[in-house]
C-alpha cells in the first residue's frame, strides 16, 4: 500500500532557499572579479604563499606594473643621472629588492648618493607594498579598487610608509654585523608591516607591532618565506639583467653601452618589486589565517554564520 498524501490537500514548506549553496560570498562589485586568488580565502603554507604572489601578480598585473612604473621609474632617472656623473655609485648602486646588497655597497663607498638611491628604492617599495596591501584588503572582501584609488591611498599613506621604512632600517642594519643572516632574522619581523599601513590604514609603530605579533606565533614560516622570496626576486634579477650585460660586455664595447644597457635591463623592477610586495601581501593574508583564524571567519560568513 502507497503511502501519501492525500489527494486535494497542500503541503506548506516551513524553509525558503534565499541563496544557493554553491554561491560565491560576497558577491563582486565593480570590475570583474573572475579569478580571484583570494576567493576563498584559505591557509596554503609557505609553498603556497609564494605560489599564492604569482596568482596575485598575475590577477591585475597591468594595474600592478602600472603602479611600479609610477613609483619606480623616477627613481631609476635619479640613477641613471647619478651614474652619469659618479659610475663608481652607479656600480654599488644596486636593485636588490630585500635591500642587503645595496646596503653593503653603500657602506662600503660611503657615498652620499648611494645611501639616498637606496632610501628611495626602499620607500617606493614600500608604498608598493602599502598599495598591494590595499588592493588585497579589497579583493577578499569581493571588492577591485581601481588604479586611482590605490594610486591616492599610497601617497596618503606615504608618510607613515616613510617612518616605517626608516625604523625597520634601524632596526636591521646593525645586524648586519651578523651577515646577510641578522638582516634576513629581523627582516621576518618586519616585512609585511608596509602591507598592514596600505591594508588596515594603521600608523607607523602600531603597523611594525602588528607585523611583530603576527609573525612572532609563525615566525619559522615567515622566515621562510623572506628566504624564498629573496632566492625567487635574485635569481629572476639575475638572469634578466646579469645575463644580458655580461653577453654584451664579453664584446667589449664602450663603457657608454654598458651604462645603456644596465639602465635598460633595470627595468626587469617593474616584475620584481610588484612581485615582492605581493609576496609580503599574501603572507599577510597567510599570517591572519594562521594566526586569527580569518579563513575560518570568511567560511562562516560564506554560509551565512556570521
Amino acid at each position: 500500500m502507497a503511502i501519501g498524501r492525500p489527494e486535494g490537500t497542500t503541503v506548506t514548506v516551513p524553509f525558503e532557499a534565499v541563496a544557493r549553496g554553491d554561491a560565491r560570498f560576497p558577491p563582486s562589485t565593480g570590475p570583474d572579479m573572475t579569478g580571484n586568488p583570494l576567493d576563498p580565502v584559505a591557509r596554503v603554507g609557505p609553498g603556497g604563499i609564494l605560489d599564492g604572489a604569482f596568482g596575485l601578480l598575475r590577477f591585475r598585473i597591468g594595474r600592478l606594473v602600472g603602479l611600479t612604473a609610477v613609483l619606480f621609474l623616477p627613481v631609476q632617472l635619479v640613477g641613471l643621472a647619478v651614474a652619469l656623473a659618479s659610475p663608481t655609485v652607479a656600480a654599488s648602486s644596486t636593485s636588490d629588492p630585500f635591500g642587503v646588497g645595496a646596503l653593503d655597497a653603500a657602506s662600503s663607498t660611503g657615498s652620499l648618493w648611494a645611501v639616498a638611491l637606496l632610501l628611495l628604492r626602499s620607500l617606493a617599495l614600500g608604498l608598493l607594498g602599502a598599495g598591494v596591501g590595499h588592493l588585497v584588503a579589497g579583493w577578499w572582501s569581493g571588492r577591485d579598487a581601481p588604479f586611482g584609488e590605490v594610486f591616492g591611498q599610497m601617497f596618503r599613506r606615504s608618510p607613515a610608509v616613510l617612518v616605517v621604512v626608516v625604523l625597520s632600517a634601524a632596526v636591521k642594519v646593525p645586524l648586519l654585523c651578523l651577515g646577510g643572516v641578522g638582516w634576513l632574522l629581523a627582516d621576518a619581523s618586519l616585512f609585511v608591516a608596509n602591507v598592514v599601513v596600505g591594508a588596515e590604514r594603521r600608523g607607523p609603530l602600531a603597523a611594525i607591532g602588528r607585523s611583530f605579533r603576527l609573525t612572532r606565533a609563525v615566525y619559522g614560516t615567515a622566515l621562510v618565506v623572506v628566504f624564498g622570496g629573496l632566492v625567487i626576486t635574485q635569481v629572476l634579477q639575475v638572469a634578466l639583467v646579469a645575463g644580458p650585460i655580461l653577453l654584451v660586455a664579453s664584446f667589449q664595447p664602450p663603457d657608454g653601452w654598458l651604462l645603456a644597457l644596465e639602465q635598460v635591463t633595470s627595468l626587469v623592477l617593474l616584475v620584481v618589486m610588484p612581485l615582492t610586495a605581493c609576496i609580503a601581501a599574501r603572507a599577510y593574508v597567510e599570517l591572519r589565517c594562521r594566526v586569527e583564524g580569518i579563513d575560518l571567519v570568511r567560511w562562516q560568513e560564506r554560509r551565512g554564520l556570521g
